[in-house]
């Protein structure tokens, strides 16, 4: 069946932010059929993003009644049931049905094992989250909730590598990087050495977007163009390290790392590949937080600094700082889910459950928000039906 007009501008309404207006356009659309699940799922997207949990559930439940194939209405039920609490039993039944709806959806698996966890089905919980990184094994959520389980269960010894492991998964960690590299236009398109400028300034930037495409053999080839003029250049020193870290290699980066910041002690991009080879080895949670303290000091306005930084504190068992670190990144970006799970661990060590919970709620909606996945469920749904 065709979209009406209201609904086409309630649609356009709704992903440009316009709350109001598009509700009142999806009240338009149903006064022309008040049995379109299409209307009745993007209103209860609507009032998710409202805080308004009671009628998100309404109107979610409404486009299921209607068709118990609309994906998008699951999700928004879901979400509603989780945020607004209290509600697991039918938090578990709803992720579980869209698992079934669409079952390689990995955060509906994601989704299923926080509704488990929270009603206390332990085993369940853990059985959905392995499930998740069956679909895709670089699931960081997954991870995340699987480093929270280790945590419950074993201590805070054993579940720090799985955060870290989580914090590599996620982009985030790469991002931070990049940023700290000044990277603005990462191109499009393979950089072809002979090509770029024969300038040092000129090779560092294109190595640098190499390595952000991910194009190590083109990233060194670059660097060491600018290293075979000037074996001190700390920058491109800091780019080597870089390479090798995301190759595996933890003592070439270590080394690359440490010449860099020989040269330039306040180098942020040496900072950051020293502190991670640093909390990657097991004993020196100490050093890594010394070098994550003075990136912090480089570069304070960026959440993930922080967040490296409070997984340090954690290894030291300074739960006190930790908390401390990691509430600092969420108010520098509420969205950063890393933030989020790592706050509710330090939560958990200090025994505050409930608070512990509210935030892998919060990091539950904000990194469905970011994959845009109401739209994307949204929009296979709508296209399916006309």
């Amino acid at each position: 069946m065709a979209r009406s007009t209201p609904l086409l501008t309630a649609e356009e309404l709704a992903r440009t932010g316009a709350v109001g207006a598009a509700v009142a356009a999806c009240h338009e659309a149903l006064a022309l059929e008040d049995r379109e699940p299409r209307v009745h799922a993007l209103l209860a997207h609507l009032m998710l993003e409202g805080d308004f949990y009671d009628q998100a559930i309404a109107e979610a439940t409404k486009a299921i009644e209607i068709d118990p194939d609309c994906s998008a209405a699951y999700l928004a039920l879901g979400l509603a049931y989780d945020r607004r609490g209290g509600m697991w039993d039918q938090s578990v039944l709803v992720w579980h049905e869209l698992a079934e709806v669409a079952p390689d959806l990995v955060t509906a698996h994601v989704q299923l094992g926080e509704a488990f966890s929270a009603a206390a089905f332990d085993d369940e919980a853990l059985e959905s989250w392995r499930r998740a990184l069956e679909i895709d094994p670089k699931e960081a959520r997954a991870t995340y909730n699987l480093a929270i389980a280790s945590l419950k269960r074993e201590g805070m010894a054993l579940a720090l590598p799985l955060f870290r492991h989580a914090g590599e998964l996620d982009s985030s960690q790469d991002e931070l990087f990049f940023h700290l590299l000044g990277v603005k236009d990462p191109g499009s398109g393979p950089i072809e050495v002979a090509q770029v400028e024969p300038s040092r300034d000129a090779r560092l930037a294109a190595a640098g977007r190499a390595l952000e495409a991910e194009d190590y053999f083109v990233a060194a080839d670059l660097v060491r163009l600018v290293l075979d003029e000037d074996p001190d250049d700390a920058e491109a020193l800091a780019l080597a390290a870089f390479a090798y870290l995301k190759q595996e290699s933890a003592n070439e980066s270590m080394a690359c790392a440490l010449r860099a910041l020989s040269l330039d002690p306040e180098l942020a991009t040496a900072l950051y590949c020293l502190g991670v080879v640093y909390a990657r080895r097991t004993g020196l949670n100490r050093h890594a937080a010394r070098v994550f303290i003075a990136l912090a000091k480089r570069a304070g306005t960026h959440a993930l600094v922080h967040v490296l930084l409070a997984e340090s504190l954690l290894g030291l068992q300074r739960f006190a700082a930790a908390s401390k670190a990691y509430r600092l990144a969420v108010r520098i970006d509420p969205a950063c889910v890393r933030a989020r799970f790592g706050l509710a661990a330090s939560y958990l060590t200090e025994g505050r459950y409930a608070e512990a919970q509210w935030e892998i709620r919060r990091a539950a909606h904000y990194d469905t928000k970011r994959q845009g996945l109401f739209w994307r469920l949204y929009d296979e749904y709508a296209g399916a039906g006309e």
